[in-house]
């Protein structure tokens, strides 16, 4: 049962970032643009690391092009997420911006001419139906933010399942360190490009300016939590977790940061403060459970 606890400890992590992403939105950068620069520059370090370590050998040219493209792929992903963060609670941003399996089993159907069955069909419409709980409501859009940020969202989700399947693709001819190298360093080069736009680069220079190295810690800190969440998922694999049980254990991601956020917003409101209100929380709460048990029935069946 070790991959088991493994398991559990990558989406304890993966909330843990996204709490910290939320006070860093909301409390040290002035846009989300600063934001989605400094949470993504910061994986070039990660890349430079494993490459130190691993020296990675006969490493071809369309390799590292459709690496670096699944990469920039994560950027697209977190781009959107950090548009969004800055205006919704956290707790409803992570579950449709998690809906990323749905993707991937269009993209089979289209690309593969994979034949999905019954119960995939019925996992395809619990995620959709758990989103519009999520989102449809006069109420639940008031209070969690506006209806294009579910768009947005979905296009964050779309570009996870693109970076899934080129590494995916990847992973069949190299190793997993040689794929990461070159993910995080996508990532990163995402983060560069942002300073080619005069009005961003101009925001992010602002920013910079003005943070201490308590707040670049902060930024620190929560790529660690993300790295580190991918690090035991990874783990969990490799001590034995099928890739399908694993997937609906880390599929319960939600639902930590459901929890995380309500007790921020109960003790430590400075931080940040979400809509705990019951008739708010419970419909999150069951949004959650049903776009939880979509993931979980497309990744198993």
């Amino acid at each position: 049962m070790t991959w088991l606890y493994l398991a559990l400890m990558a989406p304890v992590l993966w909330s843990l970032s996204n709490i910290v992403d939320k006070f860093a939105i909301n409390n040290i950068t002035s846009h989300y643009i600063p934001f989605v620069f400094l949470l993504s520059i910061g994986n070039i370090f990660f890349a430079a690391v494993i490459y130190l370590v691993f020296l990675p050998q006969d490493v071809e040219l369309w390799f590292v092009v459709f690496n670096l493209l699944s990469g920039l792929a994560i950027f697209g992903q977190y781009f959107a997420y950090s548009y969004s963060l800055e205006q919704m609670d956290v707790s409803a941003v992570i579950p449709i911006h998690q809906s990323e399996p749905v993707f991937v089993l269009i993209a089979s159907v289209l690309f593969f001419h994979s034949i999905p069955s019954e119960w995939q069909i019925f996992g395809f419409f619990l995620i959709i139906a758990g989103i519009l709980l999520l989102s449809v409501s006069r109420q639940t859009v008031r209070g969690l933010g506006q209806s294009r940020h579910v768009v947005v969202l979905l296009i964050s989700a779309l570009f996870g399942a693109i970076s899934t399947l080129i590494s995916d693709f990847l992973l069949i001819s190299k190793s997993l360190e040689t794929v990461l190298i070159f993910n995080f360093a996508g990532y990163s080069l995402g983060g560069a490009l942002l300073l080619l736009w005069p009005a961003w680069r101009a925001l992010i220079i602002n920013d910079l300016s003005k943070l201490s190295l308590h707040q670049f810690c902060v930024f620190g800190l929560t790529n660690i939590f993300d790295v580190g969440g991918y690090v035991f998922f990874m783990a969990a694999l490799a001590v034995g977790g099928g890739a399908a049980l694993v997937a609906v254990i880390v599929s319960i991601h939600p639902l930590f940061v459901l929890i995380l956020g309500y007790i921020v917003t109960k003790f430590f409101p400075k931080l940040f403060t979400e809509d705990i209100a019951p008739g708010g929380f419970i419909r999150k709460l069951f949004s959650i459970v049903v776009i939880v048990a979509g993931v979980s029935i497309i990744s198993i069946t």
